[in-house]
């Protein structure tokens, strides 16, 4: 079954997805341009699943970004009614993702780290189903 992350920010969103068990990245995406992009994507990767971090703050006071997270979900949900659309806790993906990357000798890190995030979005659904 293949399945689309999307770690979502208010300027890009990185993606990733997996096909036969593999995980790859994709390049991030202006958040301007995300459903247009998603379209094609769904269709080219085949994808099933869509797969949205929701970013949970360690204490549970800043629902701003949540907010927005929940609001683009119900917007997925209408624009791709045949999609199933479930949320991860992506606490700590951007961290793995840049401490990932901070190994690397590559300019524009920062343009990886939203793509790398989505990868453990997925990575981290992926584990759940399998030892569910």
């Amino acid at each position: 079954m293949n399945y689309l992350a999307i770690d979502l920010w208010d300027k890009r969103c990185g993606l990733a997805y997996s096909q036969m068990g593999y995980i790859f990245t994709l390049p991030y995406v202006p958040r301007v341009e995300i459903i247009s992009k998603l379209k094609k994507i769904l269709i080219e990767k085949e994808i099933l699943k869509i797969i949205v971090g929701m970013p949970y703050d360690l204490y549970g006071k800043d629902k701003r970004q949540l907010e927005k997270t929940q609001k683009f979900i119900q917007k997925l949900q209408i624009e791709f009614p045949t999609y199933e659309v479930i949320w991860v806790d992506e606490r700590f993906t951007t961290f793995l993702s840049l401490d990932t990357l901070s190994h690397m000798w590559e300019k524009n890190i920062s343009d990886k780290k939203d793509s790398l995030s989505a990868y453990f979005i997925l990575e981290t659904y992926l584990d759940k189903i399998k030892n569910s």
